[in-house]
């Protein structure tokens, strides 16, 4: 509860680095998580090299400050395979038509680029493996902050990614520069409901 309640988004960082044995211990964490179907269709990319991140904070808008991150995780999600040539039998189809609605999904089929399909359907796929990450970081007094703001195409292309594998966040992590501000949050009865949102 102390990481969970304590962490922030940090977007300013100390020079020092983080240690493989610490990058390993994040890793386990993600790898520990739980994910749909137990799929494990996530893939992290762990990025040290300084113009490699400038080119990913290039693609992330230009938020020239995630390459000040001594590393930057690349938080990625193995695609499923075309989705236009799978049974109806398929669970993950099953599954997207229930959550979607049939309409979506026979419209969202019709597009002709099935990798484009695809990524949208796995979006979800690298975040709570992330956010494990970034709790096992800040035990270590690390932060991080989860970018989705990204040319998904252009930070695949710059990891060298095959065709069935996305970048979908960026993860840059560090010690931060600078104490984290107050965080202002929602009150409980604003986030929660019990049984029906009409009975609040």
């Amino acid at each position: 509860m102390d990481a969970i309640l304590n962490r922030r988004s940090a977007r300013a960082y100390e020079t020092r680095g983080i240690s493989d044995e610490i990058i390993h211990e994040l890793l386990l964490a993600a790898q520990a998580a739980p994910s749909g179907g137990n799929g494990q269709a996530h893939v992290f990319g762990i990025v040290r090299d300084q113009a490699r991140k400038n080119a990913l904070a290039e693609a992330a808008g230009g938020q020239k400050w995630i390459a000040d991150a001594p590393v930057v995780i690349a938080c990625c999600a193995r695609l499923d395979a075309d989705w236009h040539t799978l049974p109806k039998e398929d669970f993950g189809l099953q599954v997207n038509t229930l959550r979607f609605g049939e309409r979506f999904l026979r419209h969202l089929l019709a597009y002709p680029e099935w990798q484009e399909t695809a990524v949208l359907l796995a979006d979800a796929v690298p975040l709570i493996p992330a956010e494990h990450m970034v709790l096992a970081a800040k035990a270590h007094g690390i932060e991080g902050c989860i970018i989705g703001w990204l040319d998904v195409q252009k930070a695949s292309g710059i990891l060298q990614l095959p065709a069935d594998i996305r970048c979908l966040y960026l993860l840059p992590l560090g010690y931060p520069a600078r104490a984290p501000g107050a965080k202002k949050l929602r009150s409980l009865e604003e986030i929660s409901f019990c049984e029906t949102y009409q009975s609040k």
